[in-house]
């Protein structure tokens, strides 16, 4: 059994990226074969050898391949100073997977996977061209769809998305979720995960909770939790500071990768003070996009 999993990454999301994919491995059953697709802009030399390196050693090796892209067609999307545009980079799936791929799993660089890969390869999607777990409750649903136009109560969480490529290609979903992002423009408040719900409304199959539980929004969670653990939102685990309870989760799986060892600097508070100060500094295109929407008003 092959299984293909997608990740896109920047240099902020290198260390998050070499954990997800340690995990996977860490956790992925006998004789299951995992083989990361990586999507890359701007990360050094360096850090790409070292994400190579995270997929050797430990309880299972898994194979990679990076693909550097252009990111240039998104850059006039939304975007802001925690998600880049290389949030959107999992749209251009149809030219970096191979035209024999069947399915693949798509993981935000900011999860520790604690449950069986092979699971989420197998779930049938039904028809679906996705399984992916919803975002919130049904009322943070209606909010979210209503914002983009939408009718349901059902609004997917993009972080972790199983994929039936096969139907993803023929159906032209990168394509049409471009168009919509376009469409959209300032009500595109989550980046390429609302463009997806637009494309994908009524095309896809929910995952159990399991496979994107949120930190800290779920406070169901503990440290025994057989689940995919995502950081959401900021700060990330390898921020000075962040002291999330499952901060020791994270920093045992970097330490199973080449990146073993890494700490946020931060002597005497100082590098917990500094990403504080930095992250309320406002990005100047979300401040021009939100008066723009005050004005409309």
């Amino acid at each position: 059994m092959l299984i293909r999993i997608l990740l896109a990454v920047d240099p902020k999301q290198v260390i998050g990226c070499a954990v997800s994919m340690r995990s996977i491995l860490e956790n992925a059953r006998d004789g299951a074969s995992v083989h990361f697709d990586v999507i890359t802009s701007g990360i050094s030399p360096q850090d790409r050898q070292a994400l190579c390196a995270s997929v050797q050693g430990g309880r299972r090796q898994g194979t990679i391949d990076l693909h550097d892209v252009d990111l240039t067609p998104f850059t006039h999307l939304m975007a802001s100073k925690l998600v880049s545009h290389t949030t959107y980079a999992r749209l251009l799936i149809d030219d970096v997977l191979p035209p024999d791929a069947a399915r693949c799993i798509y993981v935000d660089c900011d999860m520790v996977v604690e449950r069986d890969i092979a699971e989420a390869w197998e779930f049938p999607l039904q028809g679906r061209t996705v399984a992916a777990t919803a975002n919130g409750d049904a009322t943070d649903s209606r909010r979210n769809l209503e914002r983009l136009g939408l009718q349901g109560d059902r609004y997917l969480n993009a972080g972790f998305v199983v994929i039936d490529v096969e139907r993803w290609r023929a159906l032209h979903v990168s394509e049409r979720a471009l168009q919509q992002a376009e469409a959209q423009g300032d009500r595109l408040v989550l980046h390429d995960q609302d463009a997806l719900n637009c494309a994908l409304q009524n095309d896809w199959v929910v995952l159990p909770r399991e496979w994107n539980a949120g930190i800290p929004v779920c406070d169901w969670l503990t440290d025994d939790s057989k689940a995919v653990f995502h950081y959401w939102g900021a700060p990330k685990p390898w921020h000075a500071d962040y002291t999330g309870r499952f901060r020791p989760k994270f920093f045992r799986y970097l330490d199973m990768t080449a990146f073993e060892g890494v700490r946020p600097w931060n002597p005497l508070g100082l590098g917990a003070l500094i990403a504080r100060s930095r992250r309320r500094i406002p990005h100047y295109p979300s401040v021009v996009r939100a008066i723009k929407r005050l004005l409309k008003r």
